[in-house]
């Protein structure tokens, strides 16, 4: 059998295995008849592609509707073997063509499911219902149009099969599984015989996770209403340019967009599609669209892909439009997630925290303005957490410098720490902090708790991002709101480091000797209250 991306959108792939057994399929088939136990002689042989045995047992009187316990009949495996003699010798034998097996698969579905165009039509010739379908509401039209014979789907279609029908799992369309398999000529042929562009697949909730979010206004478990996929957002996920031409010159409505907001642009940018990005352009497509609570523009960021982000900045994309909302991510998943607590982000402060030096001279190369910081977020009382008061400033004032210090490790997908290279991670922060300053930070400016870069570049060992920031001028004494030093910082990271060097993983330079190098002092307030104590 033909290899299916079912699994995406049709059937479970869970049901593959089912589907594959139907009872008619060479190995494995479900029970004895199978083998050919139990099944009649005249099933039996045109299972074994033995026409004259087909055509003796015919003239002997045997049953031509004969089944095996499953229900497949001699037609069904004629049907599936592509044996037009013996299919001839039964249909003129008055054999029914509309026999369903105990999945509900006819000769039609079989043949349509093989790709087999010939023999469609000769069934459809003989009287076959195009629109029989499988328990689960698959057509003969669905599969045709997912294996991608167009000949067979002409066929259907000429013979009224219903374009429009919806398998019952996802309620999606034969135009819908055309896309998604890339069948190009199958899509002109729907499209011709007046499949919908506008068609929409089932919208079902689903639990989502919203990552590390404890303290936010944002609950770990998020509901999100996934599907309502239209056969444009189809060929947007799937990067396919000449599906999504053919459907946008059908009618496709090039704005469209998901039950989540997600429009066409940003399905195409988060799924990482330069080439479709750049044709929705072209097709007039809004490069500002933020129904989703994030723009194409961001998507690009998070996916760290400067082709992208520049194609947007090229199509009009707002180089400083903020972040509205994070967004979804399967628990454990391999999504590219923006996590919530980045909300009011700017595209050029994105891509300072995923450390793209690359794409921030991009952006403010087309106009991104580098100072602007994220705004004050604010948290309500966490009470599975057992946490009470009211509500307060949870994070905010984060200058781009800043978040390229404390840049993440990933970006919402799943990855093995003990696979983590923590001198790349250092030189990526350095890179990005470098383009910082070129662009004029300020080295001194701190967010909403006191923290300011050299906090965090001392507290991750960041020793070559210590020195870049002591160069321009950073106060290398500063306190942060708990009045620690930078040197502070680096020397309670040292040690956790000595104490668990099986768990702790840090760069191989040293903070606190650059640190000690250049001057810095280490007294926090602690310390002078100490050494006030001890001079009594």
């Amino acid at each position: 059998m033909k290899a299916k991306r079912i699994a995406i959108v049709g059937f479970p792939a869970a049901w593959l295995p089912a589907l594959l057994a139907i009872g008619i399929a060479a190995a494995p088939v479900a029970g004895a008849a199978a083998n050919g136990v139990d099944a009649p002689a005249i099933v039996n042989a045109a299972r074994a592609q033995d026409t004259d045995a087909v055509r003796t047992l015919l003239a002997e009187g045997a049953d031509v509707d004969a089944a095996q316990p499953d229900g497949a009949t001699a037609l069904h495996w004629a049907a599936y073997r592509d044996d037009h003699e013996t299919a001839a010798l039964l249909l003129d034998a008055g054999t029914d063509v509309n026999a369903t097996n105990e999945l509900g698969a006819t000769p039609l579905w079989l043949a349509a499911d093989n790709g087999s165009a010939v023999m469609v039509e000769r069934l459809l010739e003989a009287g076959a219902d195009p629109d029989i379908a499988l328990h689960n509401g698959e057509t003969p039209v669905m599969t045709a149009s997912r294996t991608g014979n167009a000949d067979a789907v002409r066929h259907l279609a000429a013979r009224g099969a219903d374009l429009n029908a919806k398998e019952r799992s996802r309620a999606q369309t034969a135009l819908m599984w055309a896309v998604a398999q890339g069948h190009h000529e199958v899509i002109e042929v729907l499209l011709a015989h007046g499949a919908r562009v506008d068609a929409r697949s089932r919208i079902r909730p689903r639990m989502m996770h919203a990552a590390a979010t404890n303290g936010s206004q944002y609950d770990q478990g998020v509901i999100w209403n996934r599907g309502g996929y239209t056969p444009l957002l189809f060929a947007a996920r799937h990067g396919d340019v000449e599906a999504g031409r053919r459907l946008v010159g059908a009618g496709a409505d090039i704005d469209d967009a998901a039950p989540t907001g997600a429009s066409v642009l940003v399905v195409a940018a988060h799924s990482g599609h330069v080439d479709f990005v750049r044709f929705a352009l072209a097709a007039g497509a809004d490069p500002n669209d933020i129904g989703a609570g994030y723009a194409p523009l961001h998507a690009a960021i998070l996916r760290g892909d400067l082709e992208l982000a520049t194609a947007l900045l090229a199509g009009g994309a707002d180089p400083n439009a903020r972040l509205e909302k994070g967004t979804p991510l399967r628990r454990a998943g391999q999504d590219w997630a923006i996590a919530p607590q980045h909300v009011s982000a700017t595209p050029y402060w994105l891509a300072a925290f995923y450390q793209e030096a690359n794409i921030m001279r991009a952006l403010a190369a087309w106009g991104a303005d580098p100072g602007l910081t994220t705004l004050e977020r604010w948290a309500y009382v966490f009470e599975r957490a057992g946490g009470i008061g009211p509500p307060h400033i949870a994070g905010g004032f984060q200058t781009p410098l800043l978040a390229a210090v404390s840049g993440a490790n990933n970006r919402g997908r799943r990855f093995n720490s003990s696979l983590r290279n923590p001198d790349r991670e250092e030189r990526a922060a350095y890179e990005a902090a470098r383009a910082a300053i070129e662009h004029g930070a300020d080295v001194n400016r701190t967010d909403h708790v006191g923290t300011a870069p050299v906090h965090s570049a001392a507290q991750r060992n960041y020793a070559t991002v210590v020195e870049l920031l002591a160069a321009h001028g950073a106060d290398l004494n500063v306190k942060n709101g708990s009045g620690a030093t930078a040197l502070t910082l680096a020397e309670r990271a040292e040690a956790r480091r000595l104490e668990r060097p099986d768990i702790t993983r840090y760069p191989s330079g040293n903070s606190a000797q650059a640190l000690r190098d250049l001057g810095a002092s280490r007294e926090t307030e602690e310390t002078k209250a100490a050494e006030d104590w001890q001079a009594r």
